[in-house]
């Protein structure tokens, strides 16, 4: 084989893996098969078609295509040439001249694996899913595992029977698979179809009573959908394979908490918080669950810090983190809000709802120093933001920081659209941060401006 030939095949055989050969018997896939053998070409198609995959290869995908159409000028009938620039259309998501190139492509040299997979994923990115349908059915024959496409198809158009009977179908040709399993899981969201669900994995744990994380699903779910009998009672299945199973307490829990045995509940909220296996979303349930008693309930406040301590070492939740701050503020308590906005804002640093409100607290609480550096983080993210100039300025004024808070305040301003009240606020805090650097006259005029625009 030419020197060509070898490093075209080569490269072929490199970039068209995907899922579906991943999981196939043969894991390298066209090594043994020329795809198009080039035979004596001339050396300038030769250059011209290297400069193709050089410049593919480097994303400079316009070039290649410039390469390659030099390339088909020569020789117009070689597939493998409309299948590459085919490529190179869809890396610059032109889908359609993608599409001509594919089916070129199919037509010089039909039924390729590699060519009907590039063209179906082009219909795919395309929402084109009754094309997308035609060709994947295609490529079934190839593997199966392209079953698993088709039902991606069906759920895009809302075929949600189908789609689980094809998922089956692969879970019962090649065994189960995590993907699938999460595939699964989203199909029954969107049909809104929660007794579909559960009722699957009741036949799964029927046709194997010993698959230990089927049952864990099932607690899971039952407990999302506030069955705590359910969950109860699939608990105890659980714990007849395993005693020892640590999500047996996540049913206990709440079962506990329904029949008022609230020690009870609080013992297993802890062994559920303290778990290894619990996934974080239970645990913030579970958290969510008793910190909603407690405000019902202020007496287990205490019981509530225990539990929060324990949250805090295993779990970092922005969410549960806001829910614990804003539980807090209801207690007017806010010097034990600020530290879980903070903590919240660690684990959601752009959320600009959550910065803006952290600020807030911070300067409700008399914690200048930290408003001042939130403000500073939060101005590298939202440079255009005249709140966080104005809270900035504040924190500046209250620490003596005057000239740095005249250049923020005076920043800030220019962003402000159709808002007098902030504008308002904005000269009150130059008028101040002038005055205190020792220019009352300019400080006045400021004062003057904002009371003219209260009034």
């Amino acid at each position: 084989m030419k020197r060509s030939q070898y490093i075209l095949v080569l490269f072929l055989c490199l970039s068209m893996l995907s899922r579906k050969r991943i999981y196939a018997q043969d894991p390298t896939p066209f090594a043994d098969e020329n795809v198009d053998d080039l035979g004596d070409v001339s050396d300038e198609f030769q250059e011209a078609f290297f400069e193709a995959l050089k410049q593919k290869g480097i994303e400079n995908y316009e070039r290649a295509i410039t390469s390659l159409n030099e390339c088909i000028t020569m020789e117009p009938k070689r597939s493998i040439l409309y299948f590459e620039r085919g490529k190179n259309y869809d890396a610059l998501k032109k889908y359609d001249l993608a599409e001509e190139d594919f089916l070129k492509t199919l037509e010089l040299k039909p039924n390729q694996e590699p060519v009907l997979e590039a063209l179906y994923k082009v219909h795919y990115k395309n929402r084109d899913y009754q094309k997308a349908e035609s060709v994947v059915k295609k490529l079934i024959p190839f593997d199966i595992q392209y079953k698993e496409d088709l039902a991606r198809i069906y759920m895009a158009t809302k075929r949600y029977d189908e789609s689980i009977m094809l998922l089956d179908e692969l879970d019962f040709e090649k065994g189960g698979d995590i993907y699938r399993d999460q595939l699964r899981d989203r199909i029954y969201a969107l049909s809104g179809n929660e007794k579909g669900r559960t009722d699957a994995i009741e036949k799964k744990i029927a046709k194997n009573p010993t698959a230990e994380a089927d049952y864990l699903k099932l607690i899971y779910l039952y407990s999302e959908q506030g069955d705590s009998k359910k969950a109860y009672d699939t608990a105890l299945k659980l714990k007849a394979i395993n005693p020892n199973a640590e999500e047996v307490d996540l049913a206990l829990y709440k079962l506990h908490l329904e029949e008022g045995k609230t020690e009870e509940a609080i013992q297993s909220m802890k062994k559920v918080l303290q778990s290894k296996r619990i996934t974080p979303k239970a645990k913030h349930k579970v958290l969510n669950d008793f910190l909603f008693f407690v405000t019902k309930n202020p007496q287990y406040e205490s019981r509530l810090e225990e539990a929060i301590t324990i949250f805090d070492e295993q779990v970092a939740d922005a969410k549960i983190y806001q829910e614990l701050a804003n539980y807090y503020i209801s207690k007017n308590l806010k010097s034990k809000a600020v530290p879980y906005f903070e903590k919240a804002l660690n684990s959601d640093p752009e959320n600009l709802e959550l910065i803006k409100n952290t600020l807030l607290l911070q300067l409700d609480t008399v914690d200048y120093m930290a408003a001042e550096e939130t403000a500073a983080d939060a101005l590298e993210l939202y440079p255009s933001q005249p709140l966080l100039y104005l809270i900035y300025g504040v924190a500046l004024n209250k620490q003596s920081k005057f000239k740095d808070a005249i250049e923020q305040l005076e920043i800030g301003i220019d962003y402000i659209i159709d808002n007098t009240k902030m504008e308002s606020d904005f000269y009150k805090q130059l008028g101040e941060a002038y005055t205190g650097s020792g220019n009352a006259t300019k400080g006045q005029q400021y004062i003057d401006k904002a009371n003219a625009l209260k009034a």
